[in-house]
């Protein structure tokens, strides 16, 4: 096998992060592989993609109910369903750009790509084998589409309703969400708080992406991380990632109260951080998600988003490895008792470490060069559409 071709897009880190991983995982393969991994968005014309996300995000920001209603309307439809709504792709420059790589398969990780990729299938311009990497544990229709042939999913639910929309079992596969390899081979804990320089003998939480939307208010959010500094027994991690504003606020906090607060701004020694904490307070990526229970920290999810991210929540909720709260007061004072009885975030711990399948990105892309083996030499044809 000679390539792989990833698409993903820049709706939410994650799709890029899984993107990222599944390239990681490709090179660390016995024979060589060429990978190239392309944001999807950059095929639009002009700022279609600036304004598709601009949408997006400020959907979510403002109009949170609208979203779910949104979500919860169009479960039932399909890619093709929806794809009347997705307009001003450059497809010649795709074409090219797929044709010129000539991979033996194209993996998606968004269902953007994987929708106009499947379309350019069934209209006989690619014969290429497509790939869908579902990257959420709730599996809405969108990403659903006739012209795919494999999809690879992180839980039992996820294969459950792709077979239960009439995709054949035997086309649905159970890797799980890809992660970048240093999830899986995590430091020890006292190694990590060594290395951060944190206090061994203190339990730690851990407290990101809680700056994005619908949880915005920096004003909120320094509530909540005071409130658990004076409350628990804990040193509090606090990842503000781009939010100036929010780490300004937490920094002229920290100095007036002399809380045990260690701020931190944009961060990529996020499976350090993890590795140190014996909980995390996010709000409900599955990425962010996956790596946490993989590494066996028990997660509290504050305000996931409608739809897809509270999905993610009922998946962790399920498995006893976490819990949801829509208001500051719930989430304090669950956390306040979580601490109160640490047999029961033992309890968590262990649970998270039994959910996700091990090794998720180099068994989906182990999975993934098998598909590749006895593809044609010329896999494309090059009719206009």
């Amino acid at each position: 096998m000679s390539g792989v071709l990833i698409f993903s897009s820049n709706y939410g880190e994650g799709h890029f992060q899984a993107g990222e991983a599944l390239a990681e995982a490709f090179r660390h393969q016995l024979s060589p592989i060429e990978v190239k991994h392309l944001d999807f968005g950059s095929f639009f014309y002009f700022n279609t993609d600036y304004f598709m996300r601009k949408a997006y995000a400020t959907m979510i920001k403002k109009t949170p109910k609208l979203w779910r209603i949104l979500f919860e309307k169009t479960a039932g439809l399909t890619a093709e369903d929806c794809r009347k709504f997705v307009r001003g792709l450059e497809t010649k420059k795709l074409l090219d750009c797929i044709w010129k790589f000539n991979p033996d398969v194209i993996v998606s990780t968004h269902f953007i790509p994987a929708a106009i990729l499947g379309e350019l299938k069934l209209k006989g311009l690619l014969s290429v084998p497509l790939v869908t990497v579902v990257t959420d544990y709730l599996v809405h229709g969108v990403w659903i589409h006739s012209g795919t042939d494999k999809y690879i999913v992180g839980c039992k639910d996820a294969c459950t309703r792709l077979v239960e929309a009439g995709i054949a079992p035997q086309n649905v596969i159970q890797s799980g969400i890809p992660l970048r390899l240093r999830f899986e081979e995590p430091m020890q804990k006292s190694a990590a708080k060594q290395k951060l320089r944190l206090d061994l003998d203190r339990k730690t939480v851990l407290i990101m992406g809680l700056n994005g939307k619908p949880v915005s208010n920096v004003s909120e959010l320094k509530d909540i991380v005071r409130n658990l500094a004076q409350d628990i027994s804990a040193q509090l991690l606090v990842v503000c990632g781009y939010n100036k504003e929010l780490y300004h606020a937490l920094n002229s906090e920290i100095r007036e109260t002399n809380l045990c607060i260690r701020l931190y701004g944009h961060v990529d020694n996020v499976q350090e951080l993890m590795a140190a904490s014996d909980l995390m307070i996010t709000k409900g990526g599955a990425l962010t998600i996956s790596e946490a229970l993989t590494m066996g920290l028990p997660l509290l999810m504050y305000r996931p988003i409608p739809g897809h991210e509270k999905g993610n929540a009922y998946f962790v909720e399920q498995a006893g490895a976490g819990k949801a709260f829509g208001t500051p007061d719930e989430l304090i004072r669950y956390t306040v008792e979580l601490f109160k009885h640490p047999a029961r975030l033992e309890t968590m711990s262990l649970a998270a470490r039994m959910i996700l399948p091990v090794n998720p990105s180099q068994n989906a892309a182990a999975y993934i060069l098998t598909l590749g083996k006895n593809i044609k030499t010329n896999p494309f044809k090059t009719e206009a559409i």
